[in-house]
């Protein structure tokens, strides 16, 4: 498909964007030294700015860092000591071909006094929030010393050779916190009616425009709905994007807020959401302003940003995951190389990895976390001949990487086909898993890789072929629970259904891991009655916090399941499920269909099988450790780089 629109130039005040593909502002939560950008963050936007799309966002830093600091380490925009690392940040982006922009913000209530040396955060309204903090009513002198913190701060980002600045007005934090009836519960002119609420976010574009001069492009971040219950809706969106219209040289429609857990999903929508599930948003909007509006959140197929444009429903599309997973989109699409783009999962690894550890990595794209090697690669010590057994995301990943760096591929497959992930097959929520699958195998197929589909390693295979180096990436194998089980049972492993597979109702499905919870789900929108026996307490503690959050939402929407945490299975009937439920009582469950989703374990056997075949060997993915496809890739990807093939 021709990309007419995606790449006409689009121009902001003084400023002209040479495409209309933007990356959104990600955060940085792994920070050099004194909070200051290291040369990982660098290189981070530099690959992106590499990539072509024609503006990059540096995301996430505060205005006021004394009272707005919300993560542990963040950037702070009054800190002196920052400016010579803005001006390399707008140098990097700058040398990769993009426009530079920074993201203003303001933690306000969603502050903690841990990272307030102690202090109470503020806001527009007095309370004490979930954890027992305090968060203390803003006076009129704060609002105004906040707002002229904006505007030195967009001054010092002009200064330090940023094209435009970004205010963020959404997602719940401060400047949105004015603006939600859930947090600003003044009665005074910064609350009650909408034109009070709007005063604060108003007052501080004002001060960014006296800042910045009228040449220089304002973009403002708004959720355009809440969309959580006694938020704002779509109809408070169209008032705010109308009081801001030529105010600002572009509205950048977002949605959701910090304040709800489902909502802070539905603001970066995850596997079970549409793909730009929040497009429809920009695109009412943009039906009452003249200002140009920028859509964003889950967009990563060409083919949809390229129609949705078309159709007005918006003048620029960012992206944030999908310039993650594949800086080089834009590029790959002006090329003609659209087939080569890796497709985004939407499994939340990356905000998840923030979350859990302050490290920012990506399923499917290895580079992330280590850019260096993009711009610096290993050094290849000689051509080898690279022998891989198992064509799974592991094996493909490895296979890829070692072509790439110039050695010989022999792929053996023991099935008929690569890529495994057949599960993804058999739910629409794992349409981008299939996506991803088909990408690889495709992928590899136009390499110069040797393809041996229905072959095993054998050391007759290994005598012919004579590799270098051997690669096991054999996965692993689902773990049956060592209980008794009647031979008369319909008993299925968990991912092992498939489209148009017989199931009798009702379900059980044995272990609430996350294979278990997705097959739950799987199964009941199939019309199936699901029950998930759970040993533990808690569903799918094994996956990151932003799916497992919109997983466990999906199963409690769900009428067709029901959940049996903290029963531990006992036996498999003919047509029941035995357990042993939390108060010790012995209870049955109905079972015409027995799913296993106790576990996987890697392929011990096999692998010490083939260990003895090559002298050189390297064991990655579920063979190496039963986990999840981030993890695989990494894996497929370090085995080439790290270990010196």
């Amino acid at each position: 498909m021709e990309q007419k629109y995606l790449f006409q130039p689009l121009r902001l005040a003084g400023l002209t964007l040479k495409n209309r593909m933007l990356a959104a502002p990600t955060s940085m939560a792994e920070l050099g030294p004194g909070e200051r950008y290291s040369k990982e963050n660098l290189d981070y936007y530099r690959l992106k700015a590499a990539g072509g799309c024609a503006l990059v966002t540096v995301g996430d830093v505060i205005v006021d860092i004394e009272t707005g600091r919300s993560h542990p380490q963040q950037v702070g925009m009054d800190d002196p000591g920052i400016v010579p690392y803005l001006v390399q940040m707008a140098d990097v982006i700058h040398a990769g071909g993009a426009a530079a922009s920074i993201e203003l913000d303001h933690g306000g209530a969603l502050c903690s006094p841990e990272f307030l040396g102690g202090k109470n955060a503020i806001g527009p309204s007095g309370y004490v929030d979930a954890w027992g903090d305090t968060v203390e009513e803003m006076t009129e002198e704060q609002i105004f010393a906040i707002a002229d913190a904006f505007g030195a701060a967009a001054a010092l980002a002009k200064d330090c050779g940023f094209d435009m600045v970004m205010i963020h007005a959404g997602h719940g934090w401060l400047l949105h916190q004015f603006l939600s009836p859930i947090t600003n519960h003044r009665t005074d002119r910064w609350g009650g009616s909408f034109e009070n609420r709007v005063r604060f976010p108003l007052l501080v574009v004002e001060k960014v425009r006296q800042a910045v001069g009228r040449g220089f492009p304002i973009d403002i971040r708004i959720s355009g709905s809440e969309r959580v219950e006694g938020g704002y809706g779509l109809e408070t969106g169209i008032e705010i994007a109308k009081a801001l219209d030529g105010k600002v040289d572009l509205i950048h429609v977002s949605a959701g807020t910090q304040q709800d857990e489902y909502s802070a999903v539905l603001m970066h929508p995850g596997a079970f959401q549409k793909h730009g599930e929040n497009s429809g948003l920009a695109a009412e909007i943009k039906k009452h302003v003249k200002t140009p509006v920028c859509t964003v959140g889950a967009f990563s197929d060409p083919e949809k940003m390229e129609a949705f444009l078309a159709e007005g429903g918006a003048d620029c599309i960012a992206m944030g995951r999908a310039l993650i997973a594949d800086p080089f989109l834009p590029k790959k699409l002006l090329r003609g190389q659209a087939a080569d783009i890796t497709p985004c999962l939407r499994c939340g690894e990356c905000q998840s990895g923030m979350m859990r550890n302050h490290v920012l990595r990506c399923a499917v794209n290895p580079y992330i976390g280590r850019e260096d090697l993009f711009f610096h690669p290993v050094p290849t010590n000689s051509r080898r001949k690279v022998l891989i057994a198992g064509g799974g995301p592991a094996g493909l990943q490895a296979a890829v990487t070692a072509c790439e760096r110039g050695h010989a591929v022999v792929l053996c497959e023991a099935s008929g086909q690569l890529g495994g992930l057949r599960y993804a097959d058999n739910a629409d929520f794992k349409a981008n898993l299939a996506r991803y699958r088909d990408h690889m195998v495709e992928k590899v197929g136009r390499l110069p890789v040797d393809i041996r589909l229905n072959t095993k390693v054998t050391q007759e295979l290994v005598d012919e072929v004579k590799p270098d180096a051997l690669i096991i990436a054999v996965g692993a194998e689902p773990w049956m629970l060592p209980v008794p089980c009647d031979g008369r049972a319909h008993v299925v492993f968990g991912a092992g259904l498939r489209p148009g597979a017989e199931v009798e109702d009702p379900v059980v499905v044995i272990g609430g891991g996350l294979i278990g919870s997705e097959e739950a789900v799987a199964l009941a929108r199939a019309g199936h009655k699901a029950t998930i026996l759970e040993m533990q307490e808690e569903l799918a503690p094994d996956c990151g916090r932003m799916h497992r959050i919109n997983l466990l939402h999906q199963i409690a929407a769900e009428e067709n399941i029901t959940v049996a945490a903290g029963h531990r299975c006992t036996g498999i009937q003919a047509n029941a499920v035995t357990a042993i439920a939390p108060d010790g009582a012995e209870v049955s469950f109905p079972a015409g269909t027995v799913v296993m989703a106790a576990g996987m374990r890697p392929r011990a056997g096999e692998v010490e099988r083939l260990r003895a075949l090559v002298p050189e060997c390297y064991v990655v993915g579920d063979a190496r450790q039963a986990r999840q496809i981030g993890q695989a890739t990494r894996d497929g990807f370090n085995a080439v780089v790290d270990l010196g093939l």
